[in-house]
């Protein structure tokens, strides 16, 4: 991107491609570090699972960005699909706000039983269910191992995720993501959508 394309704020958008690691645990949470192993943010997991709800927060645990997912059970995710029509939305807000005044944005991933699948993110004060066109586009492969950010509906690439698979990550509940930012891109929000779209979240 020629200009900084902020979400959260243009002081995460670096002039330069910016590799990064996401590493989550089940239940304590996760980390995202630089190319050079340092810590660049913490993603803080809720005590209690049910709650649905993580916090991106910088190195020092400041709260930058709170993430409230849905229930993604697949009985209820079905249920619900199945009498709304559509899946349930993901939230996030600035800080560790749950006020619809600090609302970024709504993420909607599409059906479960897709074998593709794709989340349209909504930029505040649009959402996902107001047929307001979509801010950006995350595109996955089977199995969600790669998926691939977009500007809105365009072939405009703005990060690429590639999951990384590992026995003894399975074994642990962890899981390690390689992301690519690019060039003038808020890394925050890029982190964020690789929370919200993990189905095991």
């Amino acid at each position: 991107m020629a200009s900084p394309l902020a979400v959260v704020d243009t002081r995460f958008c670096v002039p330069r491609t910016l590799p990064l690691t996401l590493t989550m645990s089940l239940t304590l949470g996760g980390a995202v570090t630089d190319a050079s192993g340092a810590a660049v943010l913490r993603v803080d997991a809720p005590l209690f699972g049910f709650l649905h709800r993580f916090v991106l927060a910088g190195v020092a645990g400041r709260p930058i960005l709170s993430i409230q997912k849905k229930a993604r059970h697949a009985c209820l995710a079905s249920l619900k699909f199945s009498l709304s029509g559509r899946p349930a939305a993901n939230s996030a807000f600035r800080g560790d706000s749950r006020d619809a005044r600090d609302l970024l944005f709504t993420a909607r991933r599409s059906p479960i039983f897709q074998v593709r699948t794709q989340m349209g993110v909504f930029l505040a004060p649009n959402t996902a269910w107001q047929g307001a066109a979509c801010g950006f586009t995350m595109k996955c492969s089977y199995l969600d191992r790669s998926c691939d950010v977009y500007l809105g509906k365009s072939s405009t690439k703005i990060a690429q995720v590639r999951r990384q698979f590992s026995a003894a990550g399975v074994l642990l509940g962890k899981e390690k993501f390689s992301v690519t930012v690019f060039p003038n891109v808020d890394y925050v929000f890029i982190a964020a959508l690789v929370v919200h779209r993990d189905p095991s979240r």
